[in-house]
């Protein structure tokens, strides 16, 4: 199961790398925003090191593609905002995904094995979280001929910085309007299949408890991007009951989640500090017998990621 993070998920790419390192697969994964890039890719059946060469093939800062309005200086931005919703259209993620997927042969649900990827959105027009692809049905929709590039642009549109994402119901005509699902489960455990045989595992960021620099609010743009900030931060510093019943998979990354002037440089950076995370993980858990027939050369599995 992998969190939200904003452009941190660079670092759950590395966690997920870190766990196939030591020798786990995933069998159903999870995801919310940018756990569910990375959640995406990883049911796609991509290995450790076609992630980290993803990570670096990337156009990151290219995915904050401004809405035409954005680009005028001065009220620019709240033009972009009264006008598409967003500073930031979006397409650019949704295509470069698109990419990614159909070098796995992935390009809708239906290429995926059943139950093999979920990501929640947050469904603004009705005001409900959403699961995706299992509630498509509900929006008139057939989930194995849905965009799993689509899905996961739903899942990861926050608000105000892109705009949401559009699904016209096939029944009734009726359009829902679709963003970020952190604002219904930042990490949804809730979501995740629970059974005996399989652990759940969670990837998830850990910010510093210590107090955060003063965010400098001078106007409805710097507001809308410190309440967006704050929500994402904020999820990570607080535990629910269902946390202590997963292996949690904690990864230090004090970065502005929305702060997409990412380089190589800097994208390795990231990557690399999730998987360290998570060889320093499961390298604690390796002689724990629970886990001990989950683990290659048996051909169980990591489980629910």
């Amino acid at each position: 199961m992998f969190a939200g993070g904003g452009i941190k998920g660079i670092a759950l790419a590395g966690a997920a790398a870190g766990a196939m390192d030591s020798g786990y697969r995933f069998e159903q994964v999870v995801g919310t925003s940018s756990g569910s890039l990375v959640g995406s890719l990883v049911a796609a059946g991509y290995t450790a090191d076609e992630l980290a060469e993803a990570v670096m093939v990337v156009p990151w800062p290219e995915l904050a593609d401004p809405m035409p309005a954005a680009r005028f200086p001065g009220l620019g931005k709240h033009l972009a905002l009264a006008v598409g919703l967003g500073h930031n259209r979006g397409d650019k993620i949704e295509r470069v995904w698109r990419s990614l997927l159909k070098a796995k042969g992935v390009k809708t649900f239906g290429d995926l094995p059943p139950g093999a990827l979920r990501m929640v959105s947050t469904d603004l027009t009705h005001q409900r979280g959403v699961v995706l692809p299992d509630q498509l049905a509900e929006y008139g929709t057939q989930a194995d001929r849905f965009s799993v590039a689509r899905a996961v642009r739903m899942s990861c549109a926050v608000p105000f910085f892109f705009r949401p994402v559009q699904l016209r119901n096939l029944r009734t005509a009726e359009v829902s309007l679709f963003c970020d699902g952190a604002l219904t489960a930042n990490f949804p455990l809730r979501v995740a299949p629970w059974d005996a045989e399989h652990p759940v595992v969670g990837f998830k960021f850990v910010d510093s408890l210590m107090p955060k620099a003063a965010k400098a609010i001078n106007g409805p743009v710097s507001l809308v991007r410190a309440v967006v900030e704050a929500s994402v931060r904020a999820s990570g510093t607080l535990r629910g009951s269902l946390m202590e019943k997963a292996m949690m998979v904690e990864i230090p990354a004090e970065r502005d989640p929305l702060d997409f002037n990412v380089s190589p440089v800097i994208a390795r950076h990231l990557f690399d500090m999730g998987r360290s995370a998570a060889v320093a993980y499961f390298d604690q858990v390796e002689e724990v017998e629970a886990l001990s027939h989950f683990r290659k050369p048996d051909p169980g599995a990591l489980g629910h990621g």
